[in-house]
């Protein structure tokens, strides 16, 4: 099996099932040794913030000379991003050949797997052939049902900032939202949880941790100075990672190496503060040059704390945008008509993006500026047109628009 016939095959697999996956991952991991009962884990779930929150712990555990393991979701560009230590991707030859070993294990056992439970395999595997010191584990969808959830036991679990996303499948509240993404939480294992939510999540989280015997940390809020500089506990940092909400993020991962250092990791302020500094994760408040900023932003939650940051830079912003048509356009029109100076439109070429006829019916409902080119490419062109030469063009509203776009911004570096 090459490369591109374990990603062949990987995607032919379900994209998604509820109820019986993780016994289903369960199964299959017993058949390949239970590589996952031999790795340390943090566990990360929540509805905004977790992957630049697994970026920034997992190069500060790197800086520490730790062999770390990342699985993040989604990728942007390439599969392998999904699978990575220290901050180099699986190479594309280690994928296929342990996408043949599971094939193998699948075919004899008629085993059925749906995708995101085998890309959880995979990476898995990868890091126990590669010994990983520890892995941050990032959940695809929720928490209570995700497939990174029959790990055991981790050293620590945490849930970020949580809104309204994904709802037909968690549920249509933030409260319902809550009560998946305390899934994670283990018996006896401590929960780190982002500072700033609202109160009934908190009561939520706190119920759930006295139930299982988990001792629960609160990050502290951080001040943000004039000069970006970001304080948590009396201690500066600088942030590689743009934006205050970032800051919040960052307060939640300094929480979580504290409670790793209590397990005897070896982890100095210098490495907290350089690892805070370096790292990054593309399409999140990622520039281009002085004109583009990509975004991968696509809930109101999000979409907001998009716009806060925006506002800072004070210069005239544009928005070329595509979403996908079960995420909640009609509020996330409203936020972004209120912080735009000018909005194109755009669509992807599949069949769970909004048309952009009926994304653009949202945003007139504010505003009367409005463009619609359903290429992508040329709804960047577009916007370079329409936006002045001091102004912002902003590019969010899907990952898979920032998958689509990002290679193709990157002329403009």
């Amino acid at each position: 099996m090459n490369y591109e016939q374990a990603l062949e095959y990987i995607h032919s697999m379900p994209r998604f099932t509820r109820g019986t996956a993780n016994e289903t991952l369960k199964n299959l991991l017993s058949h390949l040794g239970n590589p996952e009962k031999k790795l340390k884990f943090i566990h990360i779930a929540g509805t905004n913030g977790k992957g630049s929150t697994a970026f920034m712990i997992a190069e500060i555990l790197k800086n520490s000379e730790y062999k770390t393991g990342l699985f993040i979701s989604p990728y942007i560009e390439r599969f392998n991003e999904r699978i990575q230590i220290n901050n180099e991707t699986i190479p594309d030859d280690s994928l296929a050949e342990i996408v043949s070993q599971i094939k193998k294990v699948i075919d004899a056992s008629g085993i059925s797997i749906p995708e995101f439970a085998l890309n959880t395999c995979i990476a898995l595997c990868w890091f126990y052939q590669n010994n990983c010191d520890i892995v941050v584990l990032e959940t695809g969808l929720g928490g209570r049902l995700d497939s990174t959830n029959i790990i055991e036991n981790p050293l620590v679990s945490v849930i970020t900032a949580i809104g309204l996303d994904h709802t037909m499948y968690l549920g249509n509240t933030i409260e319902e939202i809550t009560l998946e993404k305390c899934g994670i939480i283990k018996e006896n294992s401590p929960v780190v949880v982002y500072p700033i939510q609202k109160e009934s999540v908190f009561d939520i989280i706190r119920q759930d941790a006295k139930l299982k015997n988990s001792e629960l940390y609160i990050a502290d809020v951080p001040k943000i100075t004039d000069n970006g500089t970001v304080i948590i506990s009396d201690k500066s940092y600088t942030l590689g990672l743009k934006g205050d909400f970032q800051a919040y993020n960052a307060a939640t991962v300094i929480k979580t190496i504290e409670i790793i250092r209590k397990y005897g990791y070896s982890i100095s302020d210098y490495d907290i503060y350089s690892g805070l500094k370096k790292a990054s994760n593309p399409a999140r408040f990622e520039s281009f040059g002085t004109k583009f900023i990509l975004d991968g932003a696509h809930n109101p939650q999000a979409i907001m704390a998009l716009c806060d940051a925006l506002k800072k830079l004070n210069k005239p912003v544009y928005f070329c945008i595509a979403m996908m048509e079960d995420k909640d356009c009609a509020e996330s029109a409203e936020i972004i008509s209120a912080n735009s100076d000018g909005i194109i439109i755009t669509q992807l070429d599949m069949p769970r993006c909004c048309n952009a006829d009926k994304l653009a019916g949202y945003f007139k409902k504010y505003t009367d500026k409005v463009h619609i080119n359903v290429n992508p490419a040329e709804a960047i062109e577009d916007a370079l047109k329409i936006a002045p030469p001091d102004s912002i063009i902003c590019i969010c509203g899907s990952m898979y628009l920032a998958g689509k776009i990002r290679s193709y911004l990157h002329k403009f570096t």
